[in-house]
């Protein structure tokens, strides 16, 4: 079997049973084999083993079902491994290690799941570290070599503990260090990911900005713009700390930058007319938005401090709107009606070489350049109405071939945005009814691990809109 180098800290930490032998080998570097599982070869096997508490507690099985849902959600939405929960038998081979204080590879190799046999064995423990507050400690072994390959302490000395409206972050923490360590880094973690969505009350007319992880866990739901106004058009920096948005706060579309730890909200335009659909330039200092002060809505780049006049990008007698800039900062995604109706078009960044890209009869909305090439080249996500009932979100590449439709049925899906590993986009759709946020591959003819096409995210009241993915 190919073998792949893997060097893991080992923390070493006091404990019972297997978690004692665990974490033995104090800290330091391990060259250990690990099981190849990029390059099309076979996904390997992956165990996941109901956490345990080394004390009981208060809400005891409860926390401990939704740590180990948590877990087998994240590694299978990884695409990386085949995951199983854990069967009776494995759960008698856990008890059995535990009584020896050691993990016995053997009996665990036949381990047998519907004619299956696992690669890999996921366990971890949560450890009460005062009232209210945990350690968790993982530890993956490689079954076919015989070897542990992570074992780590979240929350362990000299590290604080974490409370327990932490416990799915560290989780997350956990299954983001298995994905990274046995890919090699070859698939990049998601599981420590947020939404920023617009949830709109129609009643009240109000938009207003919210927070979920990825996963959709109702309890990670943020509210966290008040201004009980017209908030719309979030997206995240580069480096996931800020959002720009825009709001009509102050009774017009103006642009501003908020600042999620600190929770400041500092306007970035507000020049004359409408400053409307900001993205992020990938340096991380400018916004690139459309402002309509030159009389017409034309693209324009502004510091995020919004201390500078605008650099005007375009200088065209027909509306120009939601900019998108490539990852690499060269070239701009952006809507135009040039041509009777709404498109997506291309240019470089000094509005040169413009190129059309979308044919849709109606119109097209929210160009979205994936963070990572997909299938060999960089693609455009975007929206695009046949009617006025339907909408289907595509991709297509940025000189406008392989034109690739996602979505199905008679909806309106809207607002794409990108994983970061571009494996999975999110857009909204009111396919279920009214609008929520979904996620679905990025790629035709491809489903979810799950065997579905679409997973929904959002499910609080409301409609859920414009949804952007955090880069971590």
């Amino acid at each position: 079997m190919k073998k792949l180098t893997l060097g893991i800290w080992l923390a070493a930490i006091g404990g019972a049973a297997v978690f004692a032998e665990l974490f033995s080998a104090g800290a330091g570097e391990s060259t250990l084999p690990v099981p190849p599982v990029m390059g099309g070869l076979e996904k390997p096997k992956m165990m996941v083993v109901k956490p345990t508490a080394r004390e009981p507690f208060a809400g005891q099985e409860q926390t401990l079902q939704e740590l180990n849902d948590l877990m087998v959600f994240d590694l299978g939405f990884s695409d990386a491994f085949r995951v199983y929960a854990e069967t009776p038998q494995a759960a008698f081979l856990h008890r059995q290690d535990v009584e020896r204080n050691a993990i016995s590879y053997e009996d665990w190799r036949r381990l047998d799941v519907n004619g299956v046999m696992m690669d890999y064995i996921v366990k971890s423990e949560l450890v009460p570290r005062g009232p209210g507050l945990f350690e968790l400690d993982l530890m993956v072994y490689d079954l076919v070599d015989g070897v542990r390959v992570i074992g780590r302490a979240y929350g362990g000395p000299p590290h604080e503990p974490f409370a327990r409206k932490n416990l799915r972050r560290a989780g997350h923490k956990a299954t983001a260090e298995i994905i990274s360590s046995l890919t090699q880094g070859q698939v990049k973690p998601i599981t420590e990911t947020r939404f920023a969505f617009v949830n709109y009350n129609a009643a009240k007319n109000i938009k207003e900005i919210y927070l979920i992880d990825y996963d959709g866990w109702k309890d990670s739901l943020q509210q966290i713009t008040f201004f009980n106004s017209i908030t719309n058009f979030p997206d995240w920096s580069p480096d996931g700390t800020e959002l720009a948005y825009i709001s009509y706060k102050n009774n017009w579309p103006d642009v501003f930058v908020h600042n999620l730890a600190q929770g400041k909200v500092l306007p970035a335009a507000q020049f004359k007319g409408t400053n409307n659909t900001p993205r992020w330039l990938p340096d991380g200092r400018n916004l690139i938005i459309s402002m309509s002060a030159y009389g017409n809505p034309e693209l324009s780049i502004i510091p995020k401090e919004g201390t500078k006049q605008p650099r005007r990008l375009t200088h065209n007698n027909w509306p120009e709107v939601s900019p998108d800039v490539s990852p690499d900062g060269n070239r701009v995604a952006f809507v135009s009606n040039r041509v009777g109706s709404p498109q997506i078009y291309v240019m470089d960044m000094d509005g040169s070489n413009t190129q059309r890209i979308s044919y849709v009869e109606r119109k097209c909305e929210s160009p979205f350049w994936s963070p990572v090439p997909v299938g060999g080249d960089y693609r455009i996500a975007f929206s695009g109405y046949y009617d006025n009932l339907q909408s289907d979100i595509y991709t297509v590449r940025p000189d406008g071939s392989d034109l690739q439709m996602l979505t199905d049925g008679k909806f309106e899906n809207l607002n794409p945005t990108w994983s970061p590993d571009g494996q999975y986009i999110a857009f909204s759709s009111n396919r279920l009814g009214k609008h929520e946020i979904f996620i679905m591959p990025s790629t035709p003819n491809r489903l979810l691990p799950d065997g579905k096409k679409y997973y929904r995210v959002t499910s609080n009241p409301g409609e859920n809109i414009c949804p952007s993915w955090s880069p971590n």
